[in-house]
């Protein structure tokens, strides 16, 4: 299984009922996330965790969704397999990888070099400060 890996800067942290709440700028998009435990400071350069079988993948925008975690990237390779396909996204200079079933695939009819969101729970992410 891979873990997605990008860096970002840490803007906002919220904090109530033990749960911190991050708001952290990836090149000009906020991703956000929801974690128990906290540490980072403020403008701090930090680091975005999430598995590939976390992300999930859409061909067109979706406004009405509980995700918070919504971004462009395209599709730079597909690796399928019996029953499961591998799609490797190239988001702002980071690599991005996502694992789907075939069925999902062929439905969603994604290409190489298609434009597509990702999307990812704010609970699915995890905060690393540097």
């Amino acid at each position: 299984m891979i873990i997605n890996e990008i860096e970002g800067v840490l803007e906002n942290t919220e904090f109530s009922n033990g749960v911190y709440f991050f708001e952290v700028n990836v090149k000009g998009d906020t991703f956000f996330i929801l974690q128990l435990q906290n540490g980072c400071d403020k403008l701090n350069t930090v680091k975005l965790r999430f598995r590939e079988n976390d992300v999930s993948i859409a061909k067109n925008a979706i406004s009405e969704i509980s995700i918070s975690n919504i971004h462009k990237a395209i599709v730079k390779s597909i690796e399928s397999g019996h029953l499961l396909a591998r799609i490797e996204l190239l988001y702002k200079g980071h690599l991005i990888y996502s694992l789907v079933t075939n069925k999902s695939l062929k439905k969603l009819n994604i290409k190489v070099n298609d434009e597509v969101y990702f999307l990812v729970k704010a609970i699915s992410i995890e905060v690393l400060c540097e």
